[in-house]
């Protein structure tokens, strides 16, 4: 039996305080703290137990006990910073908020529940600096960009597994809200962990899972609207004899689009997914965890609608699978290790089964042609035929910087279908080894397989396939509980591309520790990484419409940033500014092919690169 008492700084009791007592990964007692602070824990044999003690709006306080009879614990918990949580993606070990010296955004359940985000795009484009751009209707393509950075520079995670395809692109629509238990994002190079792709930022998706404490829950929701809109969710989730936990869900959305009745082909999207993960705990210290994820959308390409009927006859379909079964072994306080094995398929096809009619436009616009924003040409007004030739034979009538274009040769479409199908398999090790208490290295080795399968059936040029070794080192320093460091490198053996090394470093701290004062605290931070994105197998090869280049090199960066993060009235403002500068260079760009002279094919090629630079500022 432990038995004790829990309480603040000043030694004033803290009722309903949850203390809790943990052998390696699983929770063998539980109980809450009496109007008193004081709490007795029963456990059922002797041996070294990890006691945890834990109330909202104060920092959890742990310590390790050998239990041999009855002991007494007693906990003093100081005051939590602002929104405290658990970060996991900063490190890729799991760190208290308050010790993240990266520029990070963290958003749980509630968090999006409160904004009430139907789908993954809505959340992440609260984050500072980075921008959500969709190509048009509902289920259109939603991008992020991240400081100025390209949509295919972030790294995207759905439980641990990355599901960008073939060089960086992932379409953040195409995951709903009711699937996310916990969205963290980390902005600036994250190569140092990631390898490729974390260029501009890390996205990483924690889906929903049961707890092996709690009881079965069953729940779900429906929503209806115009255009015959529908969401709806459904899932069943809990856990058994504190050791499994389970969870099964399914989430739909679909619409007619607002434009249905302009259409004739129709404008139908509908989009579904089903995700599901079980976890067991082996004795004390072993735990497994095996999960999955399908989805799939289907919707059609009609294309633009503004100077024309749209395009018939057309669909675009997509399905995507993730997977991955991972082992976590505690061995004891000062070493953990854990392994894991993923797998993610994409598979695309877009196509026109219909040639539709030719039809020309006639147009009034504004401007110089030839020039430049803001004097380039801009629409006025579409006109019909007539009017067009009305205003050719007598050009008075137009104003000043008026002036006529038409389509000659007209505006027409050709039956076409594109497909892709892109395969990901990853293996991973990391170790993890706790020294003078506080102070963290891990080290691990992770490998990557890449391929096209149309790619290998169609192609006999080798290179459908990359291949990537990668071995990283990270050290996480802490001074005093009020100053953390961290230092890292990557070093990627790719099959194609050859040898990179990517390092980062980040440091800051507390000169005014966490108080509940008016101003209750300040942390400083700043943060120089390298990161590095190879090039997509689309602009490698190519494909019907564009030429590949085999000799691209991949792209690089180096980011900075620096910040000051102050709150006040013990903790409940919070006010954040980060500068940011970051450099790119060798950008993989598309390039038109002259028709007289070249191919008339465009095609890609590296060119020197761009900047950026910028300052967010957050509140709340």
């Amino acid at each position: 039996m432990v038995t004790g008492t829990v309480t603040d700084s000043s030694g004033a009791a803290l009722p309903g305080a949850t203390v809790q007592a943990l052998r390696g990964n699983r929770v063998t007692g539980t109980t809450t703290t009496l109007p008193d602070g004081r709490y007795q824990l029963q456990l059922q044999a002797a041996g070294s137990y990890r006691l945890r003690a834990q109330l909202e709006g104060f920092a959890v306080g742990t310590v390790t006990l050998q239990l041999d009879a009855s002991e007494t614990q007693d906990f003093q918990l100081g005051l939590a910073p602002l929104n405290d949580t658990i970060v996991v993606t900063a490190s890729s070990t799991a760190e208290s908020r308050a010790s993240v010296t990266e520029s990070f955004s963290v958003f749980t359940a509630e968090d999006i529940q409160a904004l009430g985000s139907p789908s993954l795009a809505e959340v992440v484009q609260q984050v500072p600096g980075l921008n959500i751009a969709s190509t048009g209707r509902e289920g259109s393509m939603a991008s992020l960009f991240s400081r100025g950075g390209e949509s295919d520079y972030n790294h995207v995670l759905v439980d641990g597994v990355r599901v960008n395809v073939s060089g960086g692109q992932f379409d953040f629509s195409r995951i709903s809200a009711t699937e996310i238990d916990r969205v963290e994002v980390v902005r600036g190079a994250q190569s140092a962990l990631y390898g490729s792709g974390a260029i501009g930022s890390v996205v990483q998706i924690f889906t929903k899972r049961g707890s092996p404490t709690a009881a079965p829950r069953v729940y779900g929701s429906f929503e209806g609207g115009t255009f015959n809109t529908t969401r709806s969710d459904l899932r069943i989730l809990g856990g058994a004899q504190q050791r499994i936990d389970y969870q099964l869900g399914a989430a739909y959305r679909g619409s007619d689009g607002a434009f249905q009745e302009q259409l004739p082909d129709g404008d139908r999207f509908d989009q579904s997914s089903v995700d599901g993960s079980f976890g067991a705990i082996l004795g004390d210290q072993i735990r497994l965890r095996a999960a999955g994820r399908y989805g799939n959308a289907r919707g059609r390409a009609v294309g633009p609608m503004v100077y024309g009927p749209g395009d018939n006859g057309t669909l675009a379909d997509s399905e995507d699978y993730s997977g991955h079964l991972t082992f976590d072994h505690t061995v004891n306080t000062r070493f953990n290790h854990s392994a894991v094995v993923t797998y993610f398929r994409n598979d695309q096809v877009s196509n026109d089964e219909i040639s539709d009619p030719t039809y020309n436009l006639f147009a009034v616009l504004a401007g110089k042609p030839g020039t430049i924003f803001p004097n380039s040409p801009r629409l006025v007004r579409l006109i019909d035929q007539t009017t067009f030739n009305t205003l050719a034979a007598d050009p008075s009538e137009l104003d000043a910087g008026q002036f006529l274009a038409s389509t000659p040769y007209g505006v027409s479409d050709w039956p076409y279908t594109f497909a892709s199908e892109f395969r990901r398999n990853t293996v991973k090790y990391q170790a993890n080894v706790t020294w003078l208490s506080e102070q963290v290295l891990s080290a691990g080795y992770e490998y990557e397989h890449d391929k096209d399968p149309l790619l290998e059936r169609d192609r006999t040029a080798a290179g459908f396939g990359i291949a990537n070794h990668a071995y990283f080192v990270q050290q996480q320093f802490v001074v005093a509980d009020q100053w953390f460091a961290t230092a890292g490198i990557r070093v990627d053996d790719n099959s194609r591309f050859g040898t990179e090394a990517s390092p980062k470093i980040s440091v800051g701290g507390y000169p005014l520790a966490i108080t509940d004062g008016a101003v209750s605290s300040v942390k400083l931070f700043a943060n120089v990484g390298r990161g590095v994105k190879n090039p997509t197998f689309s602009e490698l090869f190519g494909s019907a419409w564009v030429d590949g280049n085999a000799a691209l090199t991949p792209e690089r960066a180096t980011t900075i940033d620096a910040g000051a993060e102050i709150t006040f009235d013990a903790q409940r403002w919070l006010g954040r500014a980060t500068w940011f500068d970051n450099d790119y260079r060798d950008q993989v760009a598309f390039q038109y092919s002259p028709g007289w002279g070249g191919d008339g094919i465009p095609d890609y090629l590296n060119v020197d690169g761009s900047q950026a630079r910028g300052i967010e500022l957050e509140g709340g």
